[in-house]
């Protein structure tokens, strides 16, 4: 198992987690990338190229296992208040197929290495909705304590986040 930068390798994997997206989630926000142009889409954000207002670098990885696309986690580079407030440094996503069986905690795990060695981040925020037991756990088994909890006024309505804190180990 191992994180790695999209690549043009695994992206009939990641075609097919995109369509196992469209198939469980028909009405909301898609959890994966257009394939056609996910690989030039993380090299945008990556380098910092033509980001929208408000947007800041961020890394894309993605979680393979035996050649299979099993999720994928952005690390952002800095935080805005707006990702203080939601959003923070890392977002994550498993294919729908490998939900539930591990894979969110341990890429989170890896990611933070990640952030440590590469980035040289010392402290991440993580963000999730206050009903994801899924997310409160993956945070939660990586060390993430609870800050707080804030109301935000998203596209999708009123949600309440719980704001995470994650100290990298030294």
């Amino acid at each position: 198992m191992e994180l790695v930068k999209p690549d043009e390798k695994y992206l009939s994997s990641y075609a097919e987690a995109f369509e196992e997206d469209l198939i469980h989630k028909s009405d909301a926000v898609r959890a994966f990338g257009d394939p056609d142009t996910i690989i030039e889409k993380s090299y945008r954000y990556e380098h910092g190229i033509d980001l929208k207002p408000g947007y800041v670098k961020a890394t894309m990885l993605w979680l393979i296992d035996q050649g299979k696309f099993i999720g994928e986690i952005g690390i952002r580079h800095e935080l805005t208040p707006a990702l203080l407030r939601f959003g923070g440094n890392i977002g994550y996503k498993v294919r729908w197929s490998e939900r539930g069986k591990g894979y969110g905690t341990k890429m989170l795990r890896m990611a933070l290495q990640y952030c440590k060695s590469v980035l040289g981040l010392r402290r991440v925020l993580i963000t999730c909705d206050d009903d994801n037991i899924a997310s409160i756990k993956v945070i939660e088994h990586n060390g993430g304590v609870l800050e707080d909890r804030v109301t935000n006024r998203l596209e999708r309505g009123i949600v309440t986040t719980r704001r995470y804190w994650i100290e990298i180990e030294r």
